[in-house]
């Protein structure tokens, strides 16, 4: 992504560089992210916060982490036929999904290719059904439990009529009712406030959170958050230091 002429993307990173991957021309997203070098890598979150921002490469264990979260669009046929199924797919309404392709099975006009793929499209969706279920368990174990609180509140919700509901809601319930699960949400989403009043991308707000990080750390001590404050501004004062 850049906001420089697209001549000068072309000439330089795909016939020089010989670059396979796909450019967005982008106005203003230079200053938006505080980008001073080429290149340089910015990893947002499924959540849309940024996770990552330097000139090296995001690390794969943070990349495996973040893909924990992302969900893969269903494959649905290009064919006007298959649209309401697709818009659907795409709203993460699974139950209405769910309801189309039931629905769409039993009419007496659905020819055999159509059968056929549907068939394939209601394979998916238990799959994926499962695959909610087993992430809401792994979400109770945190040791994010505030990032999980949010994954599983939007689990609920896609999920609605699904057994991940029901287990995501007693996830949500438990969260509420154990006190040191409680601690550790609101210390993580105070870590995540904390950090949205700076810019990373600067060195001066760089140099204000390795001072201001481990005072955060000490006041939520023992908790996760507590760790990863620590832990981010030990990162931050190496950037400083290169």
């Amino acid at each position: 992504m850049s906001d420089e002429d697209e001549k000068l993307i072309e000439e330089t990173f795909i016939t020089s560089l010989g670059a396979k991957y796909p450019f967005v021309k982008a106005k203003g997203c230079n200053d938006k992210y505080g980008v001073s070098g080429f290149p340089t890598v910015v990893l947002i979150g499924p959540d849309g916060i940024v996770k990552h921002f330097d000139n090296g490469t995001p690390s794969e264990s943070m990349i495996e982490e973040l893909l924990k979260d992302a969900i893969l669009p269903a494959v649905v046929p290009a064919e006007p036929r298959y649209a309401p199924l697709k818009a659907l797919w795409q709203k993460r309404d699974h139950a209405k999904v769910r309801e189309w392709i039931d629905k769409a099975l039993a009419a007496p006009n659905t020819d055999a290719p159509m059968k056929e793929e549907l068939e394939k499209q209601r394979a998916d969706l238990g799959k994926r059904a499962e695959a909610a279920v087993a992430r809401v368990e792994q979400l109770g174990k945190g040791p994010d439990y505030a990032a999980a609180q949010d994954q599983l509140e939007k689990l609920e919700k896609s999920w609605k009529g699904f057994p991940a509901a029901e287990a995501a809601r007693a996830q949500i319930t438990r969260f509420s009712t154990d006190a040191t699960v409680k601690k550790e949400v609101a210390a993580g989403k105070a870590l995540r406030k904390f950090l949205a009043g700076f810019d990373p991308s600067r060195d001066q707000e760089l140099k204000k959170l390795v001072v201001e990080l481990p005072k955060f750390a000490k006041k939520w001590e023992g908790t996760y958050a507590a760790q990863q404050a620590t832990k981010q501004a030990t990162e931050y004062q190496k950037k400083l230091n290169r």
